[in-house]
């Protein structure tokens, strides 16, 4: 359920969906929604939708192994006029405006007309494609292998209907080059760099192994096979037929421009300017200032590398390490809750699943971040190696072991985060034990949630009995990941149930979190949005798209203040901070650089604490009119906001 970016944002991940066309393969293991949305369209009846879970749900009947079926062209062709219907009919009947939905809409026809060799509609959609994008970067390389893949195969195709491979090939490389040249890359300079790095360990095993969570959906839901499988099944039909291919040809062009291989307009790139380390704030330790309690509530972290910043439970016992008056156990320095959210003890995520060894992993983690940063290494070439060798059956076991690894190493990044040029921070630990598998080994229940609930209200008053002043939670948890859980246990006895059903298991654990947070005025919490380029609202993330007047949720810049490709926004989201290529700390004291707003989130954390410190007498809506009246305008974005910490320090002096 825990989303955690540093795994979610590699190159690892990325490379199992296409450089070319976003996979809905991706939709499925991350279970974001359980179909596609609607777009507008003129009809005046159209049904309102507000959050996806007022989508209709689709099923097909349907069984098999997800291979299998993959290969089996009438079987695809069939089920792509099925869910194509289905996609049109919810195009004309509901009203959505949430943009990535719409987007993934639209790519999902795509890809359907591109199975069927229908080029020229799918070129047609191309352009309701690019005006959904929000960025530059996507909207001026929206389409663009598309176009290279029609022209090269009309230049490269005889009159009986035989195509000449390597005439292909060089027309689509002279083609998409013509297509790049001209384009600023200023502007496009990230998207070649993230998808050159996909597409260097895009492998017909790495696809095919995006198809582990649909086997266990099929065999549960036999007749009545849930929609995001149908469209997993084509996006996975798409890649194996077209998408690896033209995204490795791609990824040459795209080196080309990268490494100054090509001339022309595109051919270079403007340093970023850095406008956030000159905004960073470190306080003098001789400094007017007192100490401030600061909750890091995550996957747990290595207290040995805080020394001098942790808090220390001043009614636990030095001879026994127990609470005298709690149900957890050596909570010396924080608490910690079991996968099934019961108390336990430990600081760090445990490793004791792990099938490979930790520091191999831990090079891996650090390969895959520089590969995303563009930076070639002996590491990078070694982990595309690995990844390419990987049969199918060995890839669910590598994902496994790197969200093992990622949760591992996550809280004590975001806690290095949160105390940097902070000696007056002491860090308090509330340890979640999330699941790491892509197939949970049960499904929720009601029950499950409502522990979880009540695990989220005991976390809270102990960080109200700890006098903790500012919360980070760098996690989110999406109501449709509820769902589809359900659908890969074939739980409910329709989707109807099965939806229903989700919504109590949800929002067991929503309102109890929402009831905890609204309970403790008094501490400011901070949660990063999501890493997902969707609305947190429509999605219905939580703590992200919770709505308290003690929360703040971020989303994520680069140094330059430019948003990430990867941010979650929301209406209820203005603020910004420094998320992308983030140097901090992991485990044993390495440094590492992660991406995501679970590191955005910590940068906001960081500055409350600093302006508490220098004035505790602070209240939480204090705190955050400075950090709001300090930060800076994002262009191009009306009301939103990146913080200025070196201007909100200053303004306490006013």
């Amino acid at each position: 359920m825990f989303r955690s970016n540093v795994v979610r944002q590699s190159p690892i991940y990325a490379a199992s969906k296409s450089a070319l066309f976003t996979s809905h393969l991706s939709r499925v293991v991350m279970a974001t929604a359980l179909l596609l949305g609607g777009a507008a369209a003129l009809a005046q009846t159209k049904k309102p939708v507000k959050t996806a879970d007022d989508l209709p749900r689709h099923t097909y009947d349907f069984s098999g192994k997800p291979l299998d079926l993959v290969k089996n062209k009438s079987f695809m062709l069939d089920l792509a006029a099925k869910v194509k219907a289905d996609c049109e009919s919810d195009l004309r009947d509901y009203d959505i405006q949430d943009r990535s939905m719409l987007e993934a809409y639209q790519l999902l026809l795509q890809e359907i007309d591109i199975i069927n060799g229908r080029y020229d509609q799918a070129l047609v959609r191309s352009p309701a494609i690019r005006d959904l994008q929000e960025r530059e970067g996507d909207k001026l390389m929206s389409g663009l292998s598309l176009r290279a893949h029609v022209a090269a195969l009309k230049d490269a195709t005889a009159a009986d209907g035989t195509v000449d491979h390597d005439k292909y090939t060089q027309a689509f490389k002279a083609e998409l080059t013509r297509l790049i040249q001209p384009l600023p890359m200023d502007a496009i300079h990230d998207q070649l760099q993230q998808r050159r790095a996909a597409s260097k360990m895009l492998s017909e095993q790495l696809v095919e192994a995006g198809l582990t969570p649909l086997g266990p959906m099929i065999a549960s839901n036999a007749g009545k096979v849930p929609g995001e499988v149908a469209a997993g099944l084509i996006s996975t039909r798409f890649l194996l037929d077209y998408g690896i291919s033209i995204a490795q040809m791609a990824g040459e062009v795209y080196g080309d421009f990268l490494d100054g291989k090509v001339t022309g307009a595109a051919a270079a790139a403007t340093p970023k300017k850095d406008i956030w380390t000159p905004t960073l704030v470190n306080l003098d330790p001789a400094a007017h200032a007192a100490p401030v309690v600061v909750a890091v509530w995550d996957t747990g972290f290595d207290t040995t590398l805080f020394p001098g910043r942790l808090w220390t439970n001043p009614d636990a016992s030095a001879d026994t390490n127990l609470h005298s008056n709690s149900p957890f156990k050596n909570d010396i320095h924080g608490i910690a809750f079991t996968l099934d959210h019961r108390p336990t003890s430990g600081d760090l995520y445990p490793l004791n699943a792990l099938k490979t060894d930790k520091q191999t992993l831990l090079g891996y983690l650090s390969a895959s971040m520089d590969m995303q940063a563009g930076i070639s290494s002996p590491a990078v070439d070694a982990l595309q190696k690995y990844i390419t060798s990987l049969r199918a059956d060995q890839v669910q076991d590598f994902m496994d072991d790197m969200g093992i690894v990622g949760n591992y190493s996550h809280g004590t990044h975001v806690a290095g985060i949160v105390a940097a040029g902070n000696p007056f921070v002491r860090l308090m630990e509330i340890r979640e034990t999330f699941d790491y598998k892509q197939v949970p080994d049960k499904a929720p229940t009601l029950e499950d949630y409502q522990r979880w609930g009540e695990s989220a209200q005991a976390a809270v008053n102990y960080a109200k009995a700890a006098h903790v002043r500012v919360v980070n939670m760098s996690w989110r948890i999406p109501r449709a990941a509820v769902e589809a859980q359900l659908a890969l246990k074939g739980v409910g006895k329709a989707p109807e149930e099965r939806a229903q059903l989700s919504r109590q298991i949800f929002d067991a654990f929503k309102d109890r979190l929402d009831a905890a947070i609204a309970g403790a005025p008094d501490i400011l919490f901070v949660a990063g949005a999501g890493n997902e380029d969707n609305d947190a609202d429509f999605s219905e993330y939580i703590p992200a798209g919770l709505r308290q007047p003690n929360l703040l949720t971020v989303s994520a810049v680069d140094e330059s203040g430019k948003p990430t490709n990867f941010t979650t926004t929301g209406r209820n989201i203005d603020l910004y901070a420094d998320g992308y290529q983030i140097d901090s700390v992991i485990p044993g004291g390495q440094h590492m650089k992660f991406s995501g707003t679970s590191m955005a989130s910590p940068q906001v954390a960081n500055l409350a604490a600093k302006l508490i410190a220098l004035k505790p007498d602070l209240t939480v809506e204090q705190t955050i009119a400075l950090i709001r009246k300090g930060a800076t305008p994002l262009e191009s974005h009306p009301g939103k906001f990146i913080i200025n910490p070196a201007a909100s320090v200053a303004l306490l002096g006013k």
